[in-house]
């Protein structure tokens, strides 16, 4: 079930504590790619300034996890909604 779904039957349902376990664990997931973006440009920000092929494993590696992080960023965005408006 896509999250903004679930989000929708926890609100319809009133289930404010639900509401906020997924708040938090979705605030987790993002502090866990935090550190993920920060020990890997640590380790290859100089490497990947010079690679200009953007389907080079290290660039693919970033950009997946950049993807992640923005879908994170957005359910969390519909997560803290949902939680206004209860």
């Amino acid at each position: 079930m896509a999250i903004n779904q679930m989000l929708g039957d926890m609100y319809q349902k009133k289930e404010k504590k639900k509401i906020e376990i997924v708040v938090e664990k979705l605030h987790q997931r993002q502090d866990e790619l935090n550190v993920f973006f920060e020990e890997y440009l640590e380790l290859f920000d100089d490497k990947m300034s010079t690679i200009e092929d953007k389907q080079h494993p290290l660039w693919k590696a970033y950009t997946t996890r950049y993807k992640e992080w923005t879908q994170l960023k957005k359910d969390i965005e519909l997560a803290d909604y949902y939680m206004r408006l209860i």
